[in-house]
């Protein structure tokens, strides 16, 4: 229902800063980060209903080694906010460089 109720519900009531995060706006806001709960809490519960069935039903798919190649992945999400903040600056930079080289 949280996944489809977006695409079938709508009302100017969300379109505004106020209420827009819900997702049943009629336009999309100004901004290029817009991600709102309707639909994605759907697919966040879907998510969490197949990690709960995995665990019950195929255990063995979550234990014993890690494989060596996806270790830099592991290490990539454990640290994933830490990763996320120090690559922006580091983007930023690169970009304004080229910007400034070119």
């Amino acid at each position: 229902v949280a996944i489809l109720l977006p695409q079938y519900v709508h009302n100017s009531f969300f379109d505004t800063r106020l209420t827009n995060w819900v997702g049943l706006i009629t336009r999309k806001p100004v901004t290029e980060d817009f991600a709102p709960l309707l639909p994605w809490v759907g697919v966040m519960w879907w998510g969490l209903a197949a990690g709960q069935w995995v665990l019950k039903h195929r255990r063995e798919w979550v234990t014993g080694a890690l494989p060596s190649v996806l270790a830099p992945l592991a290490t990539l999400g454990r640290w994933s906010l830490s990763f996320y903040m120090l690559h922006q600056p580091v983007l930023i930079g690169l970009l304004w460089a080229v910007r400034t080289l070119v």
